[in-house]
């Protein structure tokens, strides 16, 4: 066989073997690897050293869902208004950009011959990947599936030394859980086999299929429905990774790899012929590499040969408002100044600002009536352009949330979303005395103004005391100092834990491996 007609061994890089303590002839060296980035540069940061990524956290970077918690299993403190905890799975999870959090996918080549060896020549080659997605239909009864779901939950609060829950979860989700957490459940499946005896399972791999009708998730090998015009699976492009000087101790000369990455897409613009979306937060995906080479002179009209990598481990996305993704990122807003506004209000006016044209038949006219419309009009024969600065939209609209914010806390009774603001500096003295008046066996209907006052200052709501006296059912005195305690910010801003970078190894081949 010559050089030209092998084909090729696509398996994780050596750092990640070498991270693992296995070689690459080992069944763990087979999958592709994936790696994290806290950095939209994080191309350069794999180029300059693909060694350098990211840890996947143990807690954080698994796929999680909510259960109830009833109020004998909440903790002290502000857990004691949470309704629900998160029941972490072992499926990763990748989250978006707008997470601050990016992944590339990495690859070694090897040449498939006796003793896997390394390729001398990139050239012609075609190298990328594919990303597929997992389904799986469940036929079984509501009443199994929420059994299963909830022995499932418990059992993995139980490795995370967490209460069981109270009940499983939403029966929407159930199918999700036992779905995402179905590779790695053995025993689970050991010690519930009567009842899932009951569930009939129809798993299926499908592959994004784009044209020029669009694209559709479509059963892997399954041709086009009859009418579609022919379409092909979509292929990402994958890069080489430069030889690198430096990497070995000592001068000596750095060993020649065949290191290929690709950016994997966390989320996507593109939609189905049904107007579903490609990505969402519910499927599991996979990505697989693949090696193309065309056949050599003389054999031009052989296809050309095809290597693929084995699946990578299976991951599910983070939905755009994951919580544990949202906070990674910060964006901080200044709200206009009001004495520079009224200011510039002397001054004619300018070209900037925010032109909203209003079509014939399109404007509106009404009586504000003090904040309660009461009647309105369509209007309008010609359209109508008005330019307003863009502060007057910053100030109305951050005036609707302030003002809607705890109208929304007390009608639903959301206490937790108390928990998600804190304003620096906090008013540590409101809090304090807040402290004393329930220590003394005080309830929320024995608030007078000065305790009002200071959960107005507390909460920022002028009014907002007297709701809570008003809500005084809603509260064992034993929740009083908790309540505190949850509207009373921390003296300062919570410094973020950066994440984990992957320990550093050498390369043994800096030492003739």
């Amino acid at each position: 066989m010559t050089a030209a007609e092998h084909g090729f061994k696509v398996l994780a890089p050596w750092y990640t073997c070498e991270r693992g303590h296995f070689d690459r002839f080992d069944p763990s060296a087979h999958a592709p690897t994936l790696q994290k980035y806290a950095s939209a540069e994080f191309v350069r940061t794999l180029v300059a050293d693909p060694r350098d990524s990211l840890l996947f956290d143990p807690d954080e970077d698994v796929w999680s869902y909510p259960v109830p918690v009833g109020p004998a299993h909440r903790g002290p403190g502000r857990a004691r208004f949470a309704t629900h905890q998160l029941v972490r799975t072992r499926l990763r999870k990748l989250y978006q950009p707008s997470h601050e959090r990016f992944y590339a996918v990495v690859v070694e080549l090897f040449c498939d011959r006796p003793g896997l060896p390394r390729p001398q020549s990139a050239e012609g080659l075609d190298v990328g990947f594919v990303m597929r997605r997992r389904t799986v239909e469940m036929d079984a009864e509501p009443r199994v599936l929420r059994t299963l779901s909830r022995r499932l939950s418990a059992e993995l609060l139980a490795a995370g030394r967490q209460p069981g829950p109270d009940t499983g979860p939403h029966l929407s989700e159930a199918r999700d859980v036992l779905w995402a957490d179905l590779a790695h459940r053995t025993a689970f499946e050991e010690a519930n086999r009567e009842l899932l005896d009951r569930v009939g399972l129809r798993k299926e791999t499908q592959a994004w299929m784009a044209g020029a009708a669009g694209g559709q998730w479509r059963r892997l090998g399954e041709p086009p429905p009859e009418g579609r015009p022919g379409d092909r699976e979509q292929e990402l492009p994958m890069w080489r990774l430069p030889g690198r000087s430096g990497d070995c101790p000592d001068g000596a000369r750095p060993p020649q790899r065949s290191l290929w990455f690709g950016v994997v897409p966390t989320s996507s613009a593109d939609h189905d012929d049904l107007g579903a979306p490609k990505l969402d937060d519910r499927s599991v995906y996979e990505l697989r590499v693949f090696v193309r080479r065309p056949a050599g002179p003389g054999h031009e009209q052989c296809p050309p040969r095809t290597s693929w990598s084995k699946p990578t481990e299976p991951f599910r996305l983070a939905s755009f408002f994951d919580p544990e993704g949202t906070r990674n990122r910060k964006v901080s807003i200044t709200m206009p100044d009001f004495r520079a506004v009224a200011a510039r209000a002397a001054a004619p006016p300018g070209p900037g600002g925010v032109a909203i044209t209003s079509p014939p038949g399109s404007q509106m006219s009404f009586d504000p009536g003090g904040g309660t419309p009461a009647s309105g009009s369509v209007t309008g024969t010609v359209p109508r352009t008005c330019t307003f600065a863009l502060e007057i939209f910053m100030i109305v609209a951050y005036f609707v949330f302030s003002m809607f914010l705890p109208i929304v806390v007390f009608l639903f009774q959301l206490w937790w979303l108390l928990a998600l603001r804190f304003c620096l500096p906090p008013s540590l003295e409101a809090a304090a005395a807040l402290k004393a008046f329930f220590a003394g066996g005080k309830s929320l209907a024995d608030m007078g103004r000065a305790e009002t006052d200071a959960f107005d200052e507390l909460l920022g709501t002028r009014g907002a005391g007297a709701r809570l006296r008003d809500a005084d059912g809603a509260f064992a005195q034993e929740d009083l100092d908790d309540l505190v305690d949850l509207v009373t910010p921390p003296a300062t801003a919570p410094l973020p834990v950066p994440p984990r970078p992957e320990p550093p190894v050498e390369d043994p081949l800096c030492e003739g491996g």
